[in-house]
């Protein structure tokens, strides 16, 4: 993961040290900037009362109490004394997967919930092929059973080939699945657009999954 930079000409939180002719001014390395985005994901998707943080029924939570919560209640909170609302809104703007959204001083994960949330998404099922990394140990009950959220609400897809790869490595020797849309909406699973690259399903058959390959070459980059 990059650094954060803020501009200081136009103030655009980026991802280079120059920008509109002039050195940029570090926000956050590379180090904060992952460690800072998991603890977000993590309190916003999985254990917000870690941080005694009021998450309302659409995943909501103000970042000022975000910032307040992380600093004075979370276990780990003399690491993030250098916290500001300003890095929690950098590292949302710039998530390269879109996991975050703000809105009116208020900040909340776009998917991935385990927590009881209710998030209003775009039913669409893209004519672009979907896939669904995971490891190889998992694939023959995968293939029996088809694929389930188990601790989350949903089962997670994506547009991009790549960040498929990374998920199956993640959880051991990767392979992914191609994931048939149309089959879904012939059987009437709803598939949920939650960002340009990542769409939701409660559930996929078996019968949906049409491909399963081994991404050697692309897991190896």
């Amino acid at each position: 993961m990059k650094p954060i930079y803020k501009c200081r000409i136009c103030g655009e939180y980026v991802e280079t040290p120059i920008h509109c002719g002039v050195e940029a001014k570090l926000l956050l390395d590379a180090n904060k900037r992952l460690k800072l985005s998991k603890l977000l994901s993590g309190l916003l998707r999985h254990y917000p009362w870690e941080a005694s943080l009021r998450i309302d029924s659409e995943g909501w939570v103000d970042i000022d109490e975000l910032v307040e919560g992380i600093k004075t209640r979370w276990r780990n909170k003399e690491l993030y004394q250098w916290l500001s609302k300003e890095h929690i809104i950098a590292v949302a703007k710039l998530d390269p997967k879109g996991r975050f959204e703000i809105r009116d001083n208020k900040i909340r994960a776009r998917y991935g919930h385990s927590i009881n949330v209710k998030i209003k998404y775009e039913l669409e099922y893209p004519s672009t092929q979907l896939y669904h990394g995971t490891s190889m140990d998992k694939l023959a009950k995968i293939m029996i059973e088809g694929l389930k959220p188990m601790k989350r609400q949903f089962v997670h897809l994506t547009t991009s080939l790549e960040n498929a790869v990374e998920t199956g490595k993640r959880r051991g020797k990767p392979v992914v699945l191609i994931i048939d849309t149309m089959c879904l909406k012939e059987k009437r699973i709803p598939l949920y657009k939650a960002t340009e690259k990542i769409y939701l399903a409660p559930k996929v058959p078996p019968k949906c999954i049409k491909q399963t390959f081994k991404p050697l070459k692309l897991g190896n980059k």
